[in-house]
């Protein structure tokens, strides 16, 4: 399985969020927290948060396969 792949968008709303793009999964799952500026996604991906969200999102699609 290839490593999934976060990015940062923004959203209609003005608002940045984070995004897991998982291998195999069309739509991205987005991680929940949304921000007033790219620089604050960016920042909240290095905290434990972030990698805990991820790290969840990741098992639950490879235990769904």
């Amino acid at each position: 399985m290839a490593d999934p792949k976060v990015t940062i968008e923004q959203l209609p709303s003005g608002k940045w969020a984070c995004f897991l793009h998982l291998p195999g999964q069309e739509t991205p799952a987005h991680l929940g927290k949304e921000f007033k500026n790219e620089e604050q996604a960016e920042n909240w991906l290095n905290v434990s948060e972030a990698v805990t969200a991820i790290e969840m999102m990741t098992r639950k699609a490879a235990a769904a396969k």
